[in-house]
């Protein structure tokens, strides 16, 4: 019996690999094109790039493996039904349970790392990349400054480098301050560094002039220096130890915030939501799974119309995602609904497991032969295609 199960469990990790893969590859590529600019722009190199775009990926697999889990169980059993090896494993003594046994056992470990992606690697790949943009951020030297071109690292300042050591001293440097347009400035220096201090990033220039055009008359005020030091802190961006949102929090960030904070104090049901979101979300792994088992193992056996029954495992899937998905947003606006985040999964989990043990067809009530009514009419264009 142990041979057999081990043998479904074989056929179901080759699509779920597959599918999580490709899609993985999809979600990525489609975020990855919020870094393109740095690499375009910027100067990013490639492997920064990659090093960005992975932080993404927990989050992206936490939503995709449950996703992948119901795409290889549907196919998997269905491949089963329709190759008659269902019908001889039933024969052979084999109940459903046994049969979903394997699924099951994958769906659980695909809860247990969709959770620990939920409470550890998201946040951390969250924060971490936030961290690691406002690095770039402030690196002006090693990214946003290029050689031979009009540099614009921040609103109001343009910047020219004629040349890059590699000891990182520039040469020939021009640089444009217009965050005043009444006064704008111009500074012309033979080298320079940039410089971090205490204060923040200083832009040291030496053998140069600073021009200013202003006051009444529009007059032109030049000043030679042999050193000038340019604040750069007010053009960077802040954002480096600056307030968390709630998916960037670990749980017991969120579940017991700062209350001294002010914004920590404002938002604390939103914590509450996450975190509770966080908890409940792996469950529906599992349900995904019983859904795809309902609609492969559940009612009689029958080689027709077995498309009808993966429509309404497709639907119901997507259903209960959107349900899932909206749910949270519902638990923010009335928090006395935040226990259908963990009870909605549960009675779908219900459902989908009395569907799969029951004996009689799913056409047999009223509704069901309304339901196959309704879909003797859908297939009309399988008998053209015959007759032709």
């Amino acid at each position: 019996m142990r041979s057999l199960q081990y043998y479904i469990l074989r056929l179901l990790i080759g699509p779920f690999a597959f599918v999580v893969l490709a899609l993985t590859g999809v979600v990525w590529l489609s975020q990855s094109l919020r870094f393109l600019d740095r690499i375009v722009n910027q100067g990013l190199d490639f492997g920064s790039f990659l090093y960005l775009t992975s932080l993404v990926l927990p989050g992206v697999l936490a939503v995709l493996i449950p996703v992948g889990l119901f795409c290889a169980t549907l196919y998997t059993f269905n491949r089963l039904a329709t190759d008659s090896e269902l019908v001889v494993m039933w024969a052979t003594g084999f109940s459903r349970w046994a049969l979903a046994w394997p699924a099951l056992i994958m769906a659980a470990f695909c809860t247990v790392l969709v959770l620990a992606m939920n409470l550890y690697l998201t946040p951390l790949g969250a924060r971490t990349l936030r961290t690691t943009q406002y690095e770039l951020r402030t690196n002006l030297a090693g990214v946003l400054l290029q050689e031979g071109v009009f540099n614009n690292p921040a609103p109001g300042l343009t910047v020219y480098v004629r040349e890059r050591l590699p000891s990182g001293e520039m040469l020939g440097i021009l640089i444009h301050d217009n965050r005043d347009k009444a006064k704008p400035i111009t500074m012309m220096a033979e080298r320079g560094a940039l410089i971090r201090t205490p204060e923040g990033p200083r832009f040291m220039m030496i053998n140069g002039n600073r021009q200013q055009v202003g006051g009444e008359g529009k007059s032109l005020s030049l000043l030679y220096f042999d050193r000038y030091a340019l604040d750069l802190d007010a053009y960077t961006q802040s954002g480096g130890e600056g307030w968390q949102e709630p998916h960037e929090r670990y749980m017991h960030e969120l579940l017991w915030p700062d209350m001294d904070n002010p914004d920590d104090r404002n938002n604390y049901w939103r914590f509450q939501v996450e975190a509770h979101n966080r908890l409940a979300g792996p469950l529906g792994t599992m349900t995904l799974a019983l859904i795809a088992l309902a609609a492969t193992l559940g009612g009689e056996y029958s080689r027709r119309g077995r498309y009808r029954r993966l429509v309404a495992a497709a639907f119901g899937a997507i259903g209960f995602m959107v349900l899932s998905i909206g749910l949270p947003y519902l638990a923010n606006i009335i928090p006395s609904t935040i226990f259908l985040l963990y009870l909605s999964p549960l009675i779908v989990a219900a459902i989908s497991v009395w569907l799969m043990l029951r004996d009689r067809p799913l056409g047999s009530g009223r509704v069901g032969r309304w339901v196959e009514a309704l879909g003797d009419r859908l297939p009309s264009w399988r008998f053209a295609r015959a007759k032709g």
